[in-house]
């Protein structure tokens, strides 16, 4: 029997395990993670600020999967992909393909900036946001801090409205942005009101002044300014899985797996990529940005090629949906572009909460919304024995 490998159970990986539910019959699909559940993303600066329960942003594995006697669950780090081989190396052991689907999503981004990996919290897994969590309540215990927030993108204007929000005036907050705007890819009306009301919330927003160098109390930016800080988050910017360079995969800059628009990867027969470890072509041959909306669009695509090419059917071009965007800011504020509409102060928060609501619904069905999922979230506080189970 075929085996189809999946590596990375993020939004494109649980995708396309669901969309090649048919095939199983007749291939065996092995989905290789390093945990045992489905991380939303997108809710971990919830998470980390302290304004919902860590179960809140993961979803174990099995109530998403088809119950398939050839379906493999692998809870396993990947070490290496041979592709000449078609073999995946897993702490685990070895495991042959015929196909492969690589999304092991991104790492952080540092620029080659000094002292920022080392001296540095981030928001990228959920034990990375439960660690940012204990420190910003070790902090407030004490009677809070000066925390610098490096990157003015979603996830550090996020994650700075609701520190500010659920922490009100126990924290020193400052976000610092290279470029001239915070949220730079967005409408700047959006923007602008986002800057509005993290100020409103006594956040520091600085534009315009790129980082030099970090050390654990200080952030130093080229200009010379420094910003004292008990507490440094890295929140700019992030690259592909390293993993795709390591095996000698057609990577760019950001190493990132560059494929066709098919999601195939060029020169390598049986081996797709997509979500944020891969370089999808978009209008004018730019990359399509690492979004969580995107990522579920190529998992799927990805997996119906997948399953085409196995039954003598030729590729097709992934065609991205960009359907909007979303984003919290803290006291039911936040902001929302829905095609031509845009969306400020709370109606927008509304649709932030629905955008949850939505994803949840189209991964996991009713029941991942009422039994153990997000409604019990917003109505159950989270108890001091799950605190510790996720201790990490």
């Amino acid at each position: 029997m075929r085996r189809i490998v999946v590596l990375g159970a993020g939004y494109a990986g649980v995708r396309a395990v669901q969309e090649m539910g048919p095939v199983l019959d007749e291939r065996e699909i092995v989905l290789i993670d390093r945990g045992r559940s489905h991380a939303i993303v997108t809710e971990m600066y919830r998470v980390a600020a302290g304004g919902r329960p860590a179960r809140g942003a993961e979803v174990p594995l099995h109530r998403l999967v088809p119950h398939h006697r050839n379906l493999v669950l692998l809870q396993a780090e990947v070490k290496e992909l041979d592709w000449r081989q078609r073999v995946v190396r897993t702490g685990q052991g070895a495991v042959a393909y015929d196909t492969v689907l690589f999304c092991l999503g991104a790492t952080p981004e540092y620029f080659d900036i000094p002292g920022a990996r080392e001296s540095t919290l981030t928001l990228q897994h959920l034990d990375s946001a439960l660690r940012l969590r204990r420190r910003l309540e070790s902090l407030a215990r004490l009677g809070g801090g000066r925390v610098v927030i490096v990157g003015g993108g979603l996830t550090g204007v996020e994650l700075a409205g609701a520190i500010s929000a659920i922490h009100p005036g126990r924290f020193r907050l400052t976000l610092a942005q290279a470029s001239p705007s915070i949220l730079p890819d967005e409408d700047p009306r959006l923007a602008a009101y986002a800057e509005e009301v993290l100020q409103r919330g006594d956040i520091e927003v600085r534009r315009g002044e790129h980082v030099a160098r970090v050390t654990k109390r200080t952030v130093v930016l080229r200009s010379g300014a420094v910003l004292p800080a008990d507490l440094v988050v890295w929140a700019g910017g992030v690259r592909g899985n390293p993993l795709a360079a390591q095996a000698g995969l057609p990577v760019d800059g950001r190493g990132r797996v560059q494929v066709l628009p098919t999601l195939e990867v060029d020169g390598h027969p049986g081996l797709f990529a997509a979500g944020d470890a891969a370089h999808v072509p978009g209008a004018a041959g730019h990359a399509l940005p690492p979004t969580a909306q995107l990522a579920v669009q190529e998992g799927r695509a990805a997996a119906r090629n997948i399953a085409g090419l196995l039954a003598g059917r030729e590729p097709q071009a992934f065609r991205p949906q960009v359907l909007g965007m979303t984003a919290a800011l803290g006291r039911g504020y936040g902001i929302a572009r829905l095609g031509r509409l845009r969306l400020t102060g709370r109606p927008a928060n509304a649709l932030h909460e629905l955008a949850l609501v939505r994803y949840l619904y189209g991964v996991g069905g009713l029941g991942l919304l009422t039994r153990g999922g997000y409604l019990s979230w917003r109505s159950v506080p989270e108890t001091t024995a799950e605190r510790k189970a996720y201790d990490v």
